[in-house]
């Protein structure tokens, strides 16, 4: 079964995560561009890191009925005419579903199994018992992943507004206010 437009719980899903994986990529962007001792946007490289984490447990929230969403809904008809367009998009678009997918699992394996705990916003939750195989592989994959997977969200932008500028529906089949959801 195909549809032309996304369903409400992908669309309230899709809009939600967006700002959680935006604001997780930009604070550890900035973070990384801030000396130790000194403050970017009036907060530490620590405060930055910390809100990185608590953004990234919220995308791990937000990563199970995503790909549950996904993988269940009907699937959308292509928008694009071009063989070659369709491919790049369903390759860029699975390529950002393993980025929203791996990204907070091996985050979450970080601070769980690191001795950290996981940080989200105002608490701290307690770590598993430590196990430092699975700390360091993680943080491998992370640092690994992150480093080139952040390119897929401005992507994944630029291609829905290139879209749109050629005249594409791209936006309307993705909200969640349009008529007859």
């Amino acid at each position: 079964m195909s549809t032309i437009a996304y369903s409400f719980a992908q669309s309230s899903l899709h809009w939600i995560s967006a700002p959680v994986l935006m604001s997780s990529i930009g604070c550890v962007l900035l973070a990384q561009e801030t000396k130790k001792g000194e403050k970017s946007l009036g907060y530490s490289k620590g405060d930055l890191m910390f809100f990185h984490k608590s953004f990234g447990t919220a995308a791990f929230c937000l990563m199970i009925p995503r790909v549950f969403t996904k993988v269940m809904a009907p699937k959308v008809l292509p928008l694009i005419s071009s063989p070659v367009e369709q491919g790049l998009a369903k390759v860029s678009h699975n390529a950002l579903y393993v980025f929203l997918t791996v990204m907070p699992i091996t985050g979450v394996g970080m601070g769980m199994y690191g001795g950290k705990g996981l940080p989200f916003f105002f608490k701290t939750i307690e770590p598993f018992e430590k196990n430092g195989t699975i700390a360091k592989y993680s943080f491998k994959v992370h640092k690994t992943m992150g480093t080139y997977g952040k390119y897929l969200v401005p992507l994944h932008v630029g291609a829905a507004g290139m879209h749109a500028a050629q005249g594409g529906s791209i936006f309307s089949r993705i909200s969640v206010f349009r008529k007859g959801m």
